[in-house]
C-alpha cells in the first residue's frame, strides 16, 4: 500500500471523495492578468484559458496543466496559477478527480480585502506564501510561495525575508506577523470555512477573529481540475442533493407513522381489562424492540446513517503528514453502529500511532472504547519492521452535523458546493 495518501491509490476511493486536497503554493507559477474594459465575471475563465494557451506565457499544453484563476472585474486584473500534471505525479499527487475539492495552499490569500495596500503571509504547513494586495481588491496582485524547514527553527523567518525581497515593499503595509492556517471546512449554508491563527501573536494591532469565508461555487475556480471535469461535477453533485432531500422526507414521513402507530398500541394495552394487560404487554416485547431498533435506525438515517466516509476523512485528517507521506493509514474499517468504529491499519511506529489517538481525544473528534475491566480496546504490533493496530472508537457527533456521501444535501451538496 502506498504511504502518500495524495497520490489517489492509498486510501480506498469513498475515503478520497470526503477530502479537500492542497497542493504546496510553491509548486506553481503565479501571473497577474490585466483585464480588459468590459470585462465580465463570465469572460474570466475564457481569458485565462487564452492566456495558459499562449506560449509566451506557459511553455506547457493548457491539457497538460492543472490550473485555476481569480479575478477583479472591479479593479480589471486576476491572478492566474498553474502547475504540470507531470510534476504533480512525480511528487506523489495524481488521480485528482477523486478529491473532494484540489486547491492550491494559498487559496485563504483569495477574496481577502484591505482598506489600504497590504502585504500578507500565509504558513500552511511547511509552505509561506506572500501576497500583495491593492486596497479593496479582492485579487491579489502577486502570490509568491516557498517551502520551510520544519526541522530548522529560523526556516519561517529566512524564507519571508526572500519573499519580501520578491515585493515592492514601498508601496504596500507589511502585515506584522505570520497568518497560520489551522485548518479549513465547507459550512451548511454554502461556504468554505478557512480558520486561522497568528504565528506570534504578540503585536496589539493584529485581530484575534481571521476566519476566512469563501463561496463554495465561487471557489470552483480555484480548484485544479480541467473545467469539463468541474462543470459535470457539480452537475453531478446538483442532483445528489435532490436526491437526498426526497429521501430525508420520506424517513420523516415514516419516523412519524412509525410514531402513531405505536401511540395506537399503547391506547389499546391500556384500553384492555388488568387481566389481559400483564399479558398482552409481555407479547409485546418483541414488537416494542424491534420498533425501537428501526426508529433508532431513522436517527440515524435521519442524521446521515452510518457515515462511512465522512467518518474515515475526519479520522484520516489527524493521521500526520510528514515529508514522505503520512504517519499511518488505514487498511480496514467496521462500523457497528454510526458512532462505534472498529479500525485497523499500520503505522511508520507506535509514537505515530498514540500520536493519531492523542489527536483525535484532543479534538474531540473519537475516544477509544474501554472493556468492562476499564482498559482500552487497542492493540499495537510491532514485528519485523512493520507496526499494526486494532483501535476501537466511539465516534463524536460533529457540532455541525456534516453527513456524508456525495448524496448529502448539507454535507455532500453543501460541503461541496
Amino acid at each position: 500500500m502506498e504511504e502518500n495518501p495524495d497520490n489517489g491509490t492509498s486510501l480506498h476511493f469513498g475515503e478520497l471523495r470526503e477530502i479537500s486536497l492542497l497542493i504546496p503554493g510553491e509548486h506553481f507559477f503565479c501571473e497577474n492578468i490585466p483585464l480588459p474594459d468590459g470585462t465580465n465575471d463570465k469572460d474570466l475563465e475564457v481569458l485565462a484559458t487564452l492566456a495558459l494557451e499562449d506560449e509566451s506565457f506557459s511553455p506547457y499544453p493548457i491539457e497538460q496543466l492543472a490550473w485555476g484563476f481569480f479575478g477583479s472585474v472591479e479593479y480589471s486584473h486576476m491572478i492566474v496559477f498553474a502547475t504540470p500534471f507531470t510534476k504533480l505525479r512525480s511528487l506523489g499527487w495524481q488521480n485528482l478527480e477523486y478529491f473532494r475539492r484540489v486547491f492550491p495552499s494559498f487559496v485563504s490569500l483569495l477574496g481577502v480585502k484591505f482598506d489600504k495596500p497590504t502585504i500578507r503571509f500565509l504558513l500552511s504547513e511547511e509552505t509561506l506564501s506572500a501576497a500583495a494586495y491593492e486596497a479593496g481588491c479582492i485579487a491579489p496582485l502577486n502570490i509568491f510561495s516557498l517551502p520551510t524547514d520544519k526541522e530548522d527553527p529560523e526556516s519561517i523567518q529566512d524564507v519571508r525575508a526572500k519573499l519580501l525581497s520578491l515585493l515592492d515593499l514601498e508601496q504596500f503595509e507589511l502585515e506584522p506577523d505570520i497568518l497560520v492556517l489551522d485548518e479549513f471546512s465547507r459550512t451548511k449554508d454554502g461556504f468554505f470555512k478557512f480558520e486561522h491563527t497568528w504565528l506570534d501573536g504578540n503585536d496589539p494591532s493584529l485581530e484575534l477573529q481571521q476566519d476566512v469565508m469563501l463561496e463554495a461555487d465561487e471557489l470552483w475556480k480555484v480548484d485544479l481540475r480541467p473545467p469539463l471535469f468541474k462543470g459535470s461535477e457539480q452537475k453531478r453533485r446538483r442532483l445528489s442533493r435532490i436526491k437526498w432531500n426526497a429521501m430525508i422526507s420520506w424517513t420523516v414521513g415514516m419516523a412519524a407513522i412509525l410514531l402513531m402507530l405505536a401511540g395506537v398500541n399503547y391506547l389499546r394495552v391500556v384500553s384492555t381489562g388488568k387481566a389481559l394487560e400483564s399479558q398482552q404487554m409481555f407479547s409485546e416485547v418483541p414488537k416494542v424492540r424491534e420498533d425501537q431498533k428501526l426508529l433508532e435506525k431513522l436517527r440515524q438515517n435521519k442524521l446521515g446513517g452510518i457515515d462511512v466516509f465522512g467518518a474515515l476523512g475526519r479520522l484520516g485528517a489527524h493521521r500526520g503528514i510528514g515529508s514522505d507521506g503520512p504517519d499511518l493509514w488505514f487498511s480496514e474499517a467496521h462500523f457497528e453502529s454510526r458512532n462505534e468504529v472498529k479500525l485497523e491499519g499500520q503505522g511508520k511506529n507506535v509514537e505515530a500511532i498514540n500520536n493519531f489517538i492523542e489527536q483525535l481525544e484532543l479534538k474531540n473528534v473519537a475516544f477509544i472504547n474501554k472493556n468492562r475491566s476499564g482498559d482500552e480496546i487497542r492493540e499495537i504490533e510491532s514485528d519485523g519492521g512493520k507496526t499494526t493496530f486494532k483501535i476501537e472508537f466511539k465516534l463524536m457527533e460533529e457540532k455541525q452535523v456534516e453527513v456524508s456521501d456525495e448524496a448529502a444535501s448539507n454535507e455532500v451538496g453543501q460541503k461541496e458546493g
